[in-house]
């Protein structure tokens, strides 16, 4: 069993969704507006890399160096029910949903 002490911050507590979150193709970045009036800018490499998949926590976890192309796109943003967001990558990769508390989180270190 986990202990509440070994589960990431941003899987503890849930936090409102943004009250807009926008996709710049043209400077590969997503816009998160927050009902807190903090808009927070994240490049789509940034995200690509954070990604907590199993697949990709695995890779990371094993020392297996993932190299993603500096072009890399958010090629789409659909809700994950109420608590997140589910991003579809241009190198195919979807399988990471990402909550708002760790868009947030990530949001507050860029």
């Amino acid at each position: 069993m986990t202990a509440i002490a070994d589960v990431p911050e941003h899987l503890r507590h849930t936090i409102a969704p943004p009250d807009g979150v926008h996709l710049n193709r043209r400077t590969r970045e997503v816009e998160i507006r927050w009902p807190d009036g903090r808009t927070d800018t994240l490049s789509c490499l940034a995200l690509r890399a954070a990604c907590a998949c199993s697949s990709c926590l695995h890779a990371k976890r094993s020392g297996r160096l993932a190299l993603y192309d500096a072009d890399i796109t958010v090629v789409d943003a659909k809700p994950f029910g109420v608590s997140g967001l589910q991003l579809f990558f241009s190198d195919g990769h979807s399988r990471g949903v990402f909550p708002w508390g760790y868009l947030r989180e990530l949001g507050e270190t860029a």
